[in-house]
């Protein structure tokens, strides 16, 4: 028996991957309060802990796949999306750990006294 079985799994990662899609596109519009949030952040785990067990459950036709040409060129242009987007994310004005000359310390004051 399988701890996850795939008539299981398959309807539960669909309607997860819906949830975090919509509550991700809400927070990219900035639409944002605390319900949204938990839901995007919880399901999110939830996501990741389902997907790998979806990845584990289809180990061999993912590895079949990705013998193929077309297999390895969709996983290099996923990753390099990852990449672009993940660089252009960090270079964003407002984003986390991102200063600009507002945060600049009054003189007098040492850089180190700021806030992360």
């Amino acid at each position: 028996m399988q701890l996850f079985p795939k008539a299981i799994l398959s309807p539960f990662l669909t309607v997860v991957f819906a949830v975090i899609s919509v509550t991700g596109g809400l927070l990219f519009f900035h639409i944002k309060n605390g319900m949204i949030m938990t839901l995007h952040q919880w399901l999110g785990w939830a996501f990741v802990v389902v997907g790998c067990a979806h990845l584990l459950l289809n180990f061999k036709s993912l590895t079949a796949y990705l013998r193929m040409p077309k297999g390895v060129a969709s996983l290099v242009v996923a990753l390099g999306l990852a990449v672009a987007l993940a660089c252009v994310g960090a270079h964003r004005k407002g984003a986390p750990g991102h200063r600009g000359p507002q945060d600049l310390p009054p003189s007098g004051r040492s850089a180190t006294t700021l806030a992360p």
